[in-house]
C-alpha cells in the first residue's frame, strides 16, 4: 500500500513538473518598452518614408524630449518625438501615458499621448500624431511591427498620416500561476497526512 502511494505521488509529480517545463510561451503579456529600430511615415496619401532610427518608448510614463529619439535637424529646423499628458484638439484633459500588450502574434499599444515637435526659425509648434496601434508580434524573437492611421483637423494642407514602429518589445515577466503553487503545496500536505496515517 505504502508503495503505491509513493509511486502515485512520484508520478502525480512528474506530470506536474513536466507541465510546467513544456508550457510554451504565454498567449498574452503586457509590453514594458518598445526598443525601436525603424519608423515609417506617409502623409496624405503620398507614399510612406521608411528610415532606421534607434529609440526607446517605454510604457506607462511620459517621455520628454528627447527621451524616444535623438532630434533630427534638417534645413534649420528640428524634428522630434515625446509623450506628453498635454491637451489636444478632442482630447482637452490629455491623453493617458502608453500602454501595450500582445496576444499570440497580434499587438496593441495605445500611443494617443504620442506627440511630434518642430522648432526652428519661426515655427515652434507640438501636433499630436498618436492613435491606438495595431500590428504583429513574433513570440519567439519579440520583434514587432504595429502603425495606425491620424486624422489632422485645423492643420492647414495636412489631412491625415500613417505611421508605423518597427524593432523588438520587452515584456513583463509573467509569474508562476497560484494554482501550480496551491497544487504542490495540496500535494505535500496529502504526502504528510499519509505518512502520519501510516
Amino acid at each position: 500500500m505504502k508503495k503505491s502511494f509513493i509511486t502515485m505521488l512520484s508520478m502525480c509529480t512528474l506530470v506536474m513538473a513536466a507541465g510546467l517545463f513544456t508550457a510554451g510561451p504565454s498567449q498574452a503579456a503586457t509590453v514594458t518598452q518598445l526598443d525601436i529600430t525603424g519608423v515609417s511615415i506617409g502623409l496624405n496619401s503620398l507614399p510612406p518614408v521608411s528610415f532606421s532610427r534607434n529609440g526607446q518608448l517605454v510604457m506607462g510614463q511620459y517621455q520628454p524630449l528627447p527621451n524616444i529619439f535623438a532630434p533630427v535637424t534638417v534645413a534649420g529646423h528640428t524634428f522630434s518625438l515625446f509623450t506628453s499628458n498635454q491637451a489636444f484638439p478632442g482630447n482637452p484633459g490629455g491623453a493617458p501615458a502608453p500602454t501595450g500588450s500582445t496576444s499570440g502574434s497580434a499587438m496593441s499599444v495605445d500611443l494617443r499621448s504620442l506627440f511630434a515637435g518642430v522648432t526652428g526659425p519661426l515655427l515652434n509648434s507640438t501636433l499630436n500624431i498618436g492613435e491606438p496601434a495595431t500590428g504583429t508580434f513574433n513570440t519567439t524573437t519579440n520583434a514587432f511591427n504595429i502603425s495606425w492611421t491620424q486624422p489632422f483637423t485645423g492643420v492647414p494642407f495636412l489631412t491625415s498620416g500613417t505611421f508605423s514602429l518597427r524593432g523588438t518589445a520587452q515584456l513583463a515577466a509573467v509569474p508562476l500561476p497560484a494554482a501550480a503553487l496551491l497544487f504542490v503545496s495540496g500535494l505535500g500536505a496529502v504526502a504528510w497526512l499519509r505518512r502520519k496515517m501510516a
